[in-house]
């Protein structure tokens, strides 16, 4: 148990992980078995041999900052770190499509002009004057 409260204590007040820790991480297993790859097939050709040390070399810097940031006490900075991340990242993915009920095909959906709560009425084409249940007020609604 000593060993335990010592570790729990350490790590009391350090950042920990995040989403940019675990890129960094496998950003890190990349570079490792890229160069790991290249020293296999460098050895027939030595040019290979070189790209692989500096891809070691570049593997160790990233673990050094993953590691900084892991157990760094600057918890704002590192989250903006990681926010900024986030946002870079948030750019390469799909954007998601709304939510849809799944009874859009026999129903739609509007808006209250006056309170804004969100009202269900069957699909019908044409004008209809609906009144809200929640405020009573009536209001006119055109359906294509």
């Amino acid at each position: 148990m000593k060993f335990r409260e010592k570790l729990a204590r350490f790590l009391y007040g350090r950042y920990g992980a995040d989403s940019l820790y675990n890129a960094l991480f496998v950003c890190e297993l990349i570079l490792i078995f890229t160069g790991t790859v290249l020293n296999i097939l460098g050895q027939a050709e030595p040019a290979l041999a070189i790209i692989s040390m500096i891809l070691y070399g570049i593997a160790l810097l990233v673990l050094v900052f993953a590691m900084y940031r892991f157990f760094s006490r600057n918890i704002a900075k590192r989250r903006r770190e990681n926010e900024v991340w986030l946002r870079f990242k948030a750019k390469f993915r799909p954007k998601k499509k709304p939510h849809l009920p799944p009874d859009t095909a026999e129903h739609i959906f509007r808006a209250c002009p006056h309170c804004r709560s969100t009202l269900r009425l069957p699909r019908q084409k044409g004008k209809h004057e609906v009144r809200c249940p929640r405020c009573g007020e009536k209001f006119g609604v055109k359906v294509k």
